[in-house]
């Protein structure tokens, strides 16, 4: 995906827990991804080597604990009215972020739910694709081909060969996301692991589940889990900081 804290319209540049107790939230990613956390007004910022790498926020009771992905914009008004005007919904009016810039929630039409989100100096996560950090982000729906053209309207994206029912879709000629086939209309958060099998062990330790067993991909030794608060998301073999470094 593009460079951490490069801003591209439409690229997938945060992701954000909706957590049922920020506390428990704090103590499995902790101990997953060895995060610290930084309290701010009305959200919690965890950081990896000083790094902002992700967000929680409370969930009201009777929510579901879930990942949000949020696509960098330029304006987040003028986005929202994009989505909008391209079938989709605004679940949650543009809002400010202390210190950070301004936030939307909207729902693409096949009904799978993203954020907008506009940096000031910030325009994402400081650390991407490597362990612990955030990797990827694909939509998944019934019906891709309507997913494909909403986000071809409002973000102008590109589209490759599909296969098996998957595209990656392309923002300024750089690889940023997929759009695939499933059942339950969502965006899905992949985060980096050095060492995949060792991760989904850990997650067992720490009280979540593994819903598919490491295997290999050509992208990385991959597994599906779910945390301890109930939401799911995937595990994907990165290399660390200094291998990149010395490749």
């Amino acid at each position: 995906m593009p460079k951490a804290g490069r801003y591209h319209e439409g690229v997938p540049c945060w992701v954000e827990l909706g957590a049922l107790n920020l506390g428990r939230a704090r103590r499995f990613y902790g101990g997953l991804f060895e995060w610290e956390f930084v309290e701010l007004p009305g959200w919690t910022v965890a950081t990896l080597r000083g790094a902002q790498v992700a967000g929680l926020t409370a969930r009201p009771p009777g929510a579901e604990q879930s990942w949000t992905t949020y696509l960098a914009v330029a304006d987040v008004a003028r986005a929202a009215e994009a989505v909008r005007a391209a079938g989709g919904r605004i679940l949650r009016e543009p809002y400010e972020v202390p210190d950070q810039g301004w936030a939307a929630i909207a729902a693409d039409p096949v009904g799978a739910v993203f954020g907008l989100r506009q940096g000031l100096l910030w325009q994402g996560a400081g650390l991407v694709d490597e362990p612990a950090a955030f990797s990827w982000s694909e939509q998944h729906s019934p019906d891709p081909d309507t997913a494909r053209a909403f986000y071809r309207r409002v973000f102008g994206y590109a589209y490759g060969r599909e296969v098996d029912g998957a595209t990656v879709f392309r923002v300024d000629g750089l690889p940023a996301g997929g759009i695939g086939r499933r059942p339950v209309p969502g965006w899905a958060v992949q985060f980096g692991a050095a060492d995949t099998d060792l991760a989904t062990e850990r997650v067992r330790e720490l009280g979540g589940t593994v819903l598919s067993d490491p295997e290999p991909t050509p992208f990385g030794r991959r597994a599906v889990v779910r945390d301890d608060g109930g939401a799911v998301f995937t595990l994907i073999g990165a290399p660390s900081a200094e291998q990149t470094l010395a490749a």
